[in-house]
């Protein structure tokens, strides 16, 4: 690993979350993951025991790899070996984010977000309740749902 002395005069974050990472110093890998199922409903009726991830394409998928298949050079010439910085802000990082001072060889970041908004439909006939809208639509992800992030 190349290396390089990186000097920060303050830094200020406010919230790390979610399989991310505040790393000072060097590192080799930094491999953070993130599933999650995100419902939003227009009545917030929520139960313990709702949201598998095996129901959904988008948490099983494999990531496609990248691959160069070109060669090249390279060739770097740093007039000073220091990185300076006076201040760093940081509102947040979530999600399997990387605030990162300091050199690393491999960083493999993974955030895979199922985003589901409910919304209660508008009955044709206004003698159905608002509980049986709000219980139909509790029974299960419907094939609707089943796209991509």
């Amino acid at each position: 690993m190349f290396r390089r002395l990186s000097v920060v005069e303050s830094i200020y974050v406010n919230s790390v979350s979610f399989s991310s990472v505040l790393q000072i110093g060097d590192s080799s890998h930094i491999t953070p993951v993130t599933q999650a199922l995100a419902v939003k409903r227009e009545y917030p009726l929520f139960f313990s025991n709702e949201g598998n991830f095996n129901e959904y394409s988008v948490f099983t998928r494999p990531i496609p790899a990248v691959s160069i298949e070109e060669s090249f050079n390279m060739a770097t010439f740093n007039e000073k070996p220091n990185i300076k910085v006076n201040t760093i802000r940081v509102t947040g990082a979530s999600a399997s984010s990387v605030i990162h001072i300091g050199s690393t060889n491999n960083i493999r970041a993974e955030a895979r977000i199922k985003h589901i908004r409910q919304l209660l439909d508008q009955p044709e006939d206004m003698s159905i309740s608002k509980q049986d809208q709000i219980n139909s639509q509790l029974e299960g992800p419907s094939s609707s749902e089943e796209g991509g992030a």
